[in-house]
């Protein structure tokens, strides 16, 4: 990690390095000026920044309003306080939250941020978190304990979304899940479940080295979806295979919750098929606009699906309680670091899906 105080221990916040995005694929080092906190604002050395897909599709893309400022995923020190903050102190450990919600409109009122009318975000919409320094409200940060590690806090805001999913899904321990979709999220879906006591966990992807990690990290069964090459009619080919994985698998008539974490239109007609009568479906991944499900087979099955999407207040805070109790275990999905120096090949692996968490060190 590098040193950023000056010689009478002051931070010294002039070298604020940033990863800005210029152009499709093209991020340059910047030097972004950090400007003076407000009373209300806290100063943070961001130490630890993970990155995720739709970091990559902002890095790919070419969007209306580009951020200058990449980053949404991180975690550092609170290096300063402005005068009216009373719940933060100097030298805190913090994950970052990265939703600016307004709290006026009618979602954040019910209680609804993630949805919020006008909702922000760091990374998206405003400068994001992947520099050296970053000012933001307190109720922005989350306090961490010394036992969690930051480069797990760089994947905390992930967690949390796989929090809330549980939640909505109202998921329980007498359950048997099935999730569709070993990236990330549905990785951290699996340990959630687990966490949360779950009897089976079943794993599904097309990629066989993915199947085999989320076996090793949580699910009790891995199963490589076959891609239907044959052209073979969309819905027979489902149905096929759902029958032949129940069977084998000795499911019975299906799976109490399904978790589609890939947003690829088969698995969610594959979804439908597997959960059995009265279940519940998840829909967390983000795909076409326009996806076919199979309605009748939804509704003669009296099925709920239910989409999901950030998280809700407290989802933070249950995110480092499960990794305070060691029910939740981060280390093994992060795969590689990178100093922020070397942001451009972070954001190359990332989209070439050559790991499964890339953390990259804000200080280096």
């Amino acid at each position: 990690m590098g040193d950023s105080s000056a010689p009478n221990g002051v931070i010294d916040t002039s070298a604020n390095r940033s990863v800005c995005w210029v152009a499709p694929k093209t991020l340059e080092i910047q030097h972004r000026e950090v400007g003076e906190i407000s009373d209300d604002e806290v100063l943070l050395e961001v130490i630890t920044t993970g990155i995720c897909g739709s970091d990559a599709h902002v890095w790919a893309s070419n969007p209306a309003k580009a951020p200058p400022v990449l980053g949404h995923e991180s975690a550092g020190k609170i290096i300063k306080v402005g005068s009216k903050v009373t719940d933060r102190v100097v030298g805190q450990r913090v994950a970052i939250e990265p939703g600016f919600a307004c709290m006026k409109c009618e979602f954040c009122i019910r209680g609804q941020p993630n949805v919020c009318a006008n909702l922000a975000y760091c990374g998206h919409t405003e400068n994001g978190t992947l520099t050296r320094f970053f000012k933001c409200p307190p109720h922005m940060t989350v306090p961490l304990p010394d036992s969690v590690s930051f480069k797990e806090a760089g994947c905390i805001q992930p967690l949390a979304i796989a929090v809330q999913l549980g939640r909505r899904a109202n998921m329980r321990a007498h359950q048997t899940v099935a999730v569709f979709g070993c990236g990330p999220l549905g990785l951290l879906v699996m340990a959630v479940a687990r966490a949360y006591g779950v009897r089976k966990i079943i794993a599904f992807d097309v990629e066989q080295s993915r199947v085999d990690f989320a076996v090793k990290y949580n699910a009790d069964i891995g199963v490589v979806s076959p891609m239907n090459t044959e052209s073979v009619e969309p819905l027979k080919f489902a149905t096929d295979f759902m029958e032949e994985v129940m069977k084998k698998h000795g499911l019975g008539s299906g799976v109490d919750l399904t978790i589609e974490a890939s947003g690829a239109e088969p698995c969610v007609q594959m979804a439908v098929l597997l959960t059995k009568p009265g279940g519940t479906i998840m829909a967390a991944g983000l795909g076409k606009p326009l996806t076919s499900v199979p309605l009748f087979q939804f509704t003669a099955k009296d099925l709920t699906m239910k989409g999901t999407v950030r998280y809700t207040p407290g989802c933070f805070a249950d995110a480092v309680d499960l990794l305070e109790r060691k029910a939740v275990d981060l280390a093994p999905l992060i795969t590689s670091t990178y100093p922020l120096t070397k942001a451009s090949e972070a954001f190359e692996a990332q989209a070439a899906r050559q790991d499964i968490k890339i953390v990259i060190m804000n200080q280096e």
